[in-house]
């Protein structure tokens, strides 16, 4: 095959798994948003299922309640009549109050079954949202088995394309992948750098920046070090160009060094990310929940400029921590 061609094919594959990776990403995202919208659900049917039982006996309870003063109130009418009560009464005084019973347990049966129908009908409501989160939680459970099959067709999808290459066009498709993710790291960098050059001047930045021992940006374990791993759409191996650090969600997030903060918006996968300079050390926060600072603005090391979340292409609550030294790449582990 001519080398014109060849590299046409692994071009044509890299560009395609590339579609399929960011295909597969948003599949597996819905898939994690499915799983905790049934968390969710399970969590209200468990809660309303309390309730219900609750409810039931109280409504059980104020219809036997409500039942017993019917009967006392049927029998008092029926054997206390006005005439039997003032011909059996010795003084007005007693009609009067034999009266006034009569009339008490007639109105307290009708504020019971005000009461009783209110009873009820939260009793109802509690039925209706019971039968609700039990629906929630089916639907939920049958698109999960839609995503999975989804996202399993772009993987089957993915390894026919590599497939078809040849084991050289293989081991360029690999390289090409590789490199791709390095120049987009270059380029996330210096597009930060070009974007702050009208607020922040290379002066600026060395005047702050510290070269010291840096602080560690938030607490949890590593859950995906910085290195070569397999990407599942296409099974080859992947630069991961920073760390995964996994505390919960609203977890703050410190700066490592002082510095100054190049950008801090949303960019697409990584959801909401800040990156900033310090001289020696460029660093970046990504997946983020919350940002606590603009472009332009000093930071010290240590402060809180951000929040643990799950933006962008994120399966769970985590910052992806990616650091430069000295404008080069670097494993984040090795500086600190």
């Amino acid at each position: 095959m001519p080398l014109a061609s060849a590299d046409d094919a692994v071009s044509a594959a890299q560009t395609e798994l590339a579609e399929l990776q960011t295909e597969a990403a948003k599949v597996q995202l819905s898939l994690e948003r499915s799983k905790q919208e049934q968390v969710t659900a399970e969590r209200q049917y468990e809660v309303t299922t309390a309730d219900l039982a609750e409810q039931q006996s109280r409504v059980d309870e104020m219809r036997v309640q409500v039942g017993r003063v019917a009967v006392a109130a049927h029998q008092q009418s029926a054997g206390m009549g006005a005439a039997t009560l003032l011909f059996g009464s010795d003084s007005e005084d007693d009609f009067l109050s034999d009266m006034a019973v009569m009339q008490s347990v007639a109105a307290i049966t009708d504020e019971q079954m005000v009461r009783l129908a209110a009873e009820q009908e939260r009793l109802t409501d509690l039925e209706a949202a019971q039968s609700e989160a039990l629906q929630k939680i089916d639907e939920e459970i049958n698109q999960q088995s839609e995503l999975a099959a989804e996202y399993d067709a772009k993987v089957a999808r993915a390894q026919s394309v590599v497939d078809r290459l040849s084991g050289d066009q293989k081991a360029a498709l690999e390289a090409a992948a590789n490199q791709a993710i390095l120049d987009a790291n270059a380029a996330l960098l210096a597009g930060a750098t070009a974007d702050a050059a009208g607020r922040v001047s290379r002066d600026g930045i060395a005047g702050v920046a510290s070269d010291s021992a840096g602080v560690w940006p938030t607490s949890g374990p590593i859950t995906s070090p910085f290195g070569y791993r397999i990407n599942p759409i296409g099974g080859h191996s992947e630069l991961h160009d920073g760390v995964d650090i996994a505390p919960p969600c609203g977890t703050p997030v410190r700066a490592s060094w002082s510095g100054v903060v190049l950008s801090a918006r949303a960019e697409g996968g990584w959801g909401n990310r800040i990156i900033i300079d310090s001289g020696t050390y460029q660093t970046a926060y990504a997946h983020l929940q919350t940002m606590a600072v603009s472009p332009g603005e000093v930071v010290e090391a240590g402060q809180i400029v951000a929040s643990v979340g799950t933006t962008g292409y994120s399966t769970g609550c985590h910052l992806h921590f990616s650091t430069w030294q000295n404008g080069q790449l670097a494993d984040p582990t090795t500086l600190f």
